[in-house]
């Protein structure tokens, strides 16, 4: 007879067997030692309790291989066996074909798969440059939805519950501005410096009809909430700054944004901002504002101003430029991706694919995660004589009829 067999939490070091244990099933297990001494615990807390708490050790059962799907797995459709995640695939949420509603029109809501239920899940409204409009469910009853705009609710400000003081406006779901700002149609306006709001709101400030002409790049407006005031064009991307402080000569750096230009090396996008070396003073493609390109010591400078496509790359690991400037890497097979890694052009499969076949031109032509005979690696057979199905990358195990055996 064999001796005690069975698995503990995290394996031990015995010799491996296998033995039959029911009808439709291949026994999978360890041998025990018989040994006078009992077998170190293969688990040792390394938490908060620093390792004090005493060792656990879950039951010793049998595994054996699985023919069925084991749950929440099933094969829905004509989709390879056990493919399917019943817990959290929305178009088969706990069965097949059960899908999970995403329009719920005025409700403000939509619906996603959690452990095998339709749960709703509020919704965010996005808008064009502005913060999205977040709704919640505050009185949680599923029948009128989720009711609460807290980007707007000073009852429920942000969240639910969390109410402003008295006569505080809910702005983008935080009570009130920032000092300096006041609540002008329903955002916060920096009502010291806006020439439509100085002051107060809706107070848009005028030339003054004794006033000369303004200075190059100046124009009359709001500074410390006070109308009649010189300031520098800022608007549209006119950006401009008096960076020797002579109101005379006007604001006479330009520190905005329009591509195809070079700037003030000495002031590059703010007064005092000094480029160094062959460093070039412009707006790059992911800049977007002028900056002194390349600061990064990893970084070279490719395209120019001229052709505009001036931006600064990391030539050792970027895949779209992979060596020189505008080499990109590209991966022309199926369920590859491409990678740069210093500076060569390389192809790899993506993730849970491979390459079984070692035929490049087909690509990674192996789903390793319901693959029978390609069990999330390549050449890890599961058994399929005996009905063993591959389910997220491993041969299918359940635990034997037996049940628990005696220690």
């Amino acid at each position: 007879m064999n001796r005690a067999i069975g698995i503990l939490a995290g394996g031990l070091t015995a010799a491996g067997i296998v033995t039959a244990c029911a009808t439709s099933h291949e026994l999978i297990a360890y041998e025990v030692p018989d040994s006078g001494t009992s077998p170190a615990p293969p688990f040792t807390p390394s938490s908060a309790d620093g390792g004090d708490a005493a060792p656990t050790v879950t039951d010793a059962r049998l595994l054996c291989i699985a023919t069925a799907c084991p749950a929440p797995y099933a094969t829905c459709g004509d989709d390879y066996r056990c493919s399917t995640n019943l817990s959290n695939d929305s178009n088969n949420c706990g069965q097949c074909g059960k899908e999970c509603p995403v329009e719920f029109g005025y409700l403000h809501m939509t619906s996603t798969c959690v452990n095998g239920t339709c749960e709703p899940v509020c919704e965010k409204v996005t808008r064009y440059m502005k913060p999205p409009l977040t709704f919640a469910d505050c009185n949680k009853v599923l029948e009128d939805g989720c009711e609460i705009n807290v980007s707007t609710d000073p009852n429920n400000c942000g969240a639910c519950g969390k109410k402003c003081a008295d006569g505080v406006a809910c702005i983008d779901g935080k009570c009130g501005c920032d000092p300096g700002f006041d609540v002008c149609n329903g955002e916060c306006v920096d009502v010291r410096n806006d020439d439509d709001n100085c002051g107060a709101c809706g107070n848009a400030c005028q030339t003054p009809p004794d006033a000369g002409a303004a200075p190059e790049h100046m124009h009359y407006g709001c500074i410390d909430k006070q109308c009649g005031q010189l300031k520098c064009d800022d608007a549209a991307g006119e950006t401009w700054a008096d960076c020797d402080q002579d109101q005379k000569n006007g604001c006479e750096v330009y520190v905005g944004a329009v591509w195809g230009s070079e700037f003030d090396p000495n002031n590059c996008g703010k007064c005092g901002k000094q480029c160094t070396g062959d460093q070039l003073c412009a707006v790059t493609l992911t800049g977007g504002v002028p900056e002194c390109t390349c600061e990064n010591p990893q970084h070279t400078r490719c395209g120019s101003v001229e052709t505009w496509n001036l931006d600064c790359y990391d030539l050792l690991n970027d895949v779209e430029n992979c060596g020189t400037c505008f080499n990109k890497c590209t991966a022309f097979t199926s369920n590859t991706v491409a990678a740069c890694r210093k500076g060569v052009c390389e192809v790899e499969c993506a993730p849970g694919w491979g390459d079984c076949d070692d035929n490049p031109k087909n690509g990674c032509e192996t789903n390793l995660k319901i693959s029978d005979g390609h069990c999330g690696a390549c050449g890890n057979r599961c058994d399929t004589q005996a009905g063993q199905p591959c389910v997220d990358g491993q041969c299918a195990m359940a635990e034997c009829d037996a049940g628990v055996q005696p220690q």
